[in-house]
């Protein structure tokens, strides 16, 4: 494969993918990897096939795309040819982009990527003679990767390398060898994703007012905390929410810091703990039906962040009916998507106070 080739196919890889402001896990990740290099023939090694192994440094920079700095290392076995003695070796510095497909367990991805290789060879020609030096590289192929573990994942992936080694072999100027490779990811850090933020804590949910200290013969026939003579709606339903006129309240309940873990739906530690406060407020209003509904803002496609927001909304209703809250006071759950903003989507504030999940008071 000549290098304009090469340089074709490796920009049409970068170019296909679309940067979305949406959701995705912003920590690094350390991908430890092992594999087998299926040597170019014109290398005239000993081996079709040596040893390749490496460890990667990377990131999601997009929903489905992810940036890694990766090095590896293989020898190669001359024997006696060309005058060489010993082996040679390739260490190998690049930077890859991977655009992942689907939301399958098992996410299939094509990569492309550039660096540089170091190569090191000894000639024997009327004396032992060093041949080192950098030279470009570029890679491209496809794989498939799943998370696990929460914070784990694991990858595969066949490749094609081309070495514009013109140093090791007298009279070559480049090499296209084939790999196989597989890897563990391991997490590091924490996300900071932006995860469904919204504008209210359940925390601050209006409490029930306290009733004050009351006239001589009070008397609040309905027993809503309001006495009757400020009560504009005297048969309030036992356990509603009530305003200060004893008047039924609206009340919207929403989430912020529901995060969700990396590459799944699992809850993290933080939304579970913002998810039982929004439990305890339920729990003290027996009366309140709700319905679970998800928003995103209106970045991305229209598809994407529908099937985003009742992702989310499911995640939650799941949550709040197995910590005992009766379905039957849930509706729901609903995605809207980016169909329902309180804010603006032409800035990160208004964008952020639109990403949310809410719990919404039914009458």
């Amino acid at each position: 494969m000549n290098r304009k080739t090469l340089c074709a196919l490796i920009a049409l890889s970068l170019g296909g993918v679309s940067v979305q402001a949406q959701d995705y896990p912003t920590n690094w990740y350390v991908a430890p990897s092992l594999g087998v290099s299926l040597n170019d023939n014109e290398r005239y090694v000993d081996d079709d096939e040596t040893v390749l192994f490496g460890v990667g440094l990377g990131r999601y920079i997009a929903p489905n795309s992810s940036l890694e700095f990766a090095v590896d290392y293989t020898t190669r076995d001359f024997g006696s040819q060309f005058n060489y003695v010993g082996d040679s070796s390739s260490l190998d510095v690049t930077a890859t982009l991977r655009h992942f497909f689907t939301d399958w367990a098992w996410r299939p991805y094509v990569f492309g990527g550039i660096g540089m290789g170091y190569h090191q060879a000894d000639r024997q020609v009327g004396g032992e003679v060093e041949v080192d030096g950098w030279d470009p590289v570029a890679q491209f192929g496809l794989g498939v990767q799943r998370a696990f573990g929460g914070n784990k994942a694991f990858r595969t992936e066949l490749g094609y390398r081309a070495d514009y080694d013109n140093r090791t072999v007298p009279g070559q100027t480049e090499f296209g060898d084939v790999f196989l490779t597989a890897a563990v990811l391991f997490n590091v850090g924490s996300s900071s994703a932006p995860e469904e933020p919204a504008a209210m804590d359940p925390a601050d949910v209006p409490a029930e007012p306290a009733a004050p200290t009351p006239p001589p013969q009070p008397t609040d026939g309905d027993n809503d905390g309001v006495l009757d003579a400020d009560d504009k709606c005297p048969d309030s339903a036992a356990g509603e929410v009530v305003g200060p006129d004893g008047c039924p309240q609206a009340i919207v309940i929403d989430l912020r810091g529901v995060n969700f873990a990396f590459d799944k739906s699992d809850l993290t530690p933080e939304s579970i703990a913002i998810l039982d406060q929004a439990v305890d407020v339920l729990n003290r209003y027996p009366a309140m039906k709700v319905e679970v509904a998800g928003h995103t803002d209106s970045v991305g496609t229209d598809a994407y962040n529908q099937g985003l927001s009742e992702r989310r909304a499911k995640v939650v209703y799941k949550y709040l009916t197995d910590k005992g809250i009766d379905a039957s006071r849930l509706s729901g759950p609903n995605g809207y998507g980016e169909t329902r903003p309180i804010d603006s989507n032409d800035n990160a504030d208004g964008r952020a106070r639109n990403r949310r999940t809410e719990l919404v008071k039914q009458k």
